[in-house]
């Protein structure tokens, strides 16, 4: 199937309805604690809801590319591939944000964020 669809209830649905996903591994400061559920996996895209407790956490040199829309909460992204330390973006509530393969990004999440996701193994179009 190439069309695929994600129903507004299954974004807003309430924190106990998710997955409990544990402690995120190699997180900084805070407790980085995750919830998520995975709500479709075909031909290696993936996407799902992911939510996170206050914290910090590394992603280096993605293996894939992930497009994220911020459903709720505050998170900072840096890129760590700039010299010197990368711009940091403030991102919200309808904010959308592109982690092509090969980046390296810190996540400090400010306040606990709920993200929708879509990772795929390339990027999806120029």
């Amino acid at each position: 199937m190439s069309l695929h669809v994600v129903k507004t209830a299954n974004v807003l649905c309430p924190s106990d309805v998710l997955d409990d996903l544990g402690k995120r591994a190699g997180s900084g400061e805070g407790e980085c604690q995750m919830r998520g559920r995975a709500i479709s996996k075909a031909n290696g895209v993936n996407t799902g809801i992911w939510e996170c407790s206050p914290g910090s956490f590394d992603v280096l040199n993605r293996t894939n590319c992930e497009s994220v829309i911020i459903l709720s909460g505050k998170v900072r992204l840096t890129d760590l591939l700039v010299e010197g330390g990368g711009a940091v973006q403030e991102l919200g509530a309808g904010d959308v944000a592109v982690l092509e393969k090969g980046s390296s990004v810190r996540w400090e999440i400010v306040q606990t964020a709920r993200k929708m996701y879509v990772v795929a193994p390339e990027k999806m179009s120029e």
